[in-house]
């Protein structure tokens, strides 16, 4: 069986490149956005273009017209590292300025174009090309590896394979001025390492993407759609957890059950709209009041649940005053102050104790709403005295 050429070789990089892209972007979604698929697409099609370049120069060129040719590819791989560094950074959510962004894809492309027109041999502009290339190659292995707790075990793969790959090109840029040394893409290793590293990238960032979507997922399921705070299920799992650890270290716990007054009038007289508009207006709110480790959440309605773990029931009795306050500042029409917001607040805290549950907190803070609201609303209850008119 006779062994691939180099146009072959060149060839099926360039077909994996260009499948590998156009699944990437067919399996894009809303839930990632950000424009990943797009930039990942139009990345891989412009290798394929470059791998088919390399694969099939152009047979007019001036006597020595090194540079003529390679001024296309220049541009082609500055181009790509852009929009390929684009994407990764933005598929693991941060930004690397030294490897991607303009800045480093307009060094990478004016090192090539000057390397090419300026070096008066194809040797160096050979070694030039594959210390650009492993720059990009190591920038992708920096971004996924980096802060590996917080990758996915594809995240991991694709990071090393790009870590590996780099480290060769640099090994293969080093020993390119030596007397045996062959032109670039006429070593089969390298070829067949490049198709090889090419269909571990497109695979690798599928399934990354997969991860991404299936955390981004996980994150929808958690939170309520309309205020972007936790939903009710997600609330109590957490809550459930907290009260068991306050038990075991004899901790206090404090519990607000925060209700929208006269949230029904509101939608009959402004519309839903303008009702979701205050729901949402309360939680910002609230949320800006919060410490980190409060757990905030709508546990249905205009009923929302705020969990205060290391908090006796004098501090619980402060943050609920405060909040209080605090919602009466939203008006639903700012030129009207008939349009406040108001909001009844139900109080419970305690020092869980063996034999004790969740829900006796959570009854008794519901116990208080209601007193609140029975009072008279607008003020916080907590305790299971009737409120004062």
């Amino acid at each position: 069986m006779a062994p691939l050429d180099t146009p072959t070789l060149l060839t099926a990089i360039a077909l994996v490149y260009g499948i590998g892209g156009v699944m990437v972007y067919a399996g894009r979604d809303r839930l990632t956005g950000r424009g990943i698929e797009a930039f990942w697409l139009g990345g891989s099609l412009l290798m394929a273009a470059l791998m088919l370049y390399f694969a099939f120069p152009p047979t007019l060129l001036p006597a020595g017209g090194i540079s003529a040719w390679l001024l296309p590819s220049a541009l082609l791989t500055g181009l790509k590292n852009e929009l390929l560094g684009q994407a990764v950074a933005r598929l693991t959510e941060s930004r690397r300025p030294w490897w991607h962004g303009a800045a480093a894809s307009a060094a990478q492309t004016g090192l090539l174009l000057g390397g090419f027109f300026l070096l008066p041999r194809a040797t160096p502009c050979q070694t030039l090309f594959l210390l650009v290339s492993s720059w990009f190659f190591a920038g992708i292995a920096h971004q996924l590896l980096h802060k590996r707790r917080k990758r996915g075990p594809a995240a991991l793969v694709l990071g090393s394979a790009s870590a590996l790959f780099c480290l060769y090109l640099l090994a293969y840029a080093a020993s390119a001025g030596q007397p045996d040394a062959l032109p670039l893409f006429s070593r089969p290793a390298l070829l067949l390492l490049t198709l090889l590293s090419a269909v571990m990238l497109q695979l690798g960032f599928i399934q990354v993407q997969r991860e991404l979507q299936y955390r981004q997922l996980s994150k929808l399921a958690a939170l309520d759609p309309l205020t972007g705070i936790f939903n009710r299920r997600t609330f109590f799992d957490l809550a459930l957890r907290q009260y068991a650890l306050h038990g075991r270290q004899q901790r206090s716990l404090a519990l607000l059950m925060i209700d929208l007054d006269h949230f029904k009038n509101i939608n009959d007289t402004y519309g839903h709209r303008k009702g979701d508009q205050a729901l949402r207006a309360v939680a910002d709110h609230i949320a800006d009041e919060v410490r980190q480790g409060d757990i905030f959440a709508r546990i249905g309605g205009e009923e929302f649940c705020l969990l205060l773990p290391d908090t006796d029931a004098a501090g619980a009795r402060q943050v609920a005053d405060k909040l209080c306050r605090a919602l009466n500042d939203i008006l639903l029409n700012p030129a009207d102050p008939a349009t406040q917001l108001t909001a009844s607040i139900g109080v419970a805290s305690c020092t869980p104790q063996p034999g004790a549950s969740w829900n006796q907190l959570f009854d008794s803070a519901d116990r208080r709403l209601y007193l609140a609201k029975s009072g008279g609303r607008n003020r916080v209850v907590d305790s299971d005295s009737p409120a004062p008119g």
